[in-house]
């Protein structure tokens, strides 16, 4: 199933999306403890209750400034083509067809690798600023599921 909003073309199957990395869940564990801690230091010290409430509300905020933008980029992987998409109020699609990459690699980056399998996918293509379509200039995909994606992709392009 393709994310909301990515344009495929007729008969086109989406064979796999991921996402780039995001750590969002520990840090709202951080931010449920320090709701709970200013309300246990409601009664005994205020001042203690508005430090852990400030500090809830500034991470409460960033959070959701962070996860907007996030919640809306896609790496799709389709039968025809790698598809980006990013943006909330301007959104932006570029594809790359799979006849056109010419060479693909992957790395994992040593901590983050040990995290939702995150690498960052390397494409080199063909063709006259093939490489500007993707991904804003650059043709470095960071995503989690790295291995996956590229077993995928290099699936995609070997003919059966």
């Amino acid at each position: 199933m393709a994310p909301s909003g990515i344009i495929l073309e007729p008969n086109e199957k989406v064979i796999l999306a991921t996402r780039p990395l995001f750590l969002w869940e520990p840090l709202v564990i951080i931010d449920i403890l320090l709701l709970v801690l200013a309300l246990y230091f409601t009664s005994t010290q205020p001042t203690l209750m508005v430090l852990f409430l400030a500090v809830f509300v500034l991470l409460t905020i960033w959070l959701v400034v962070q996860w907007i933008p996030w919640s809306a980029r896609w790496y799709v992987l389709t039968d025809r083509r790698v598809i980006t998409k990013r943006g909330v109020l301007n959104r932006t699609q570029a594809a790359l067809l799979l006849d056109r990459v010419q060479d693909a690699s992957i790395s994992h980056p040593f901590p983050l690798s040990m995290l939702r399998d995150y690498g960052v996918l390397h494409l080199e293509s063909a063709g006259e600023h093939a490489q500007e379509r993707l991904e804003g200039g650059t043709h470095e995909l960071a995503m989690t599921g790295s291995t996956k994606f590229y077993q995928a992709l290099t699936d995609a392009q070997t003919p059966n």
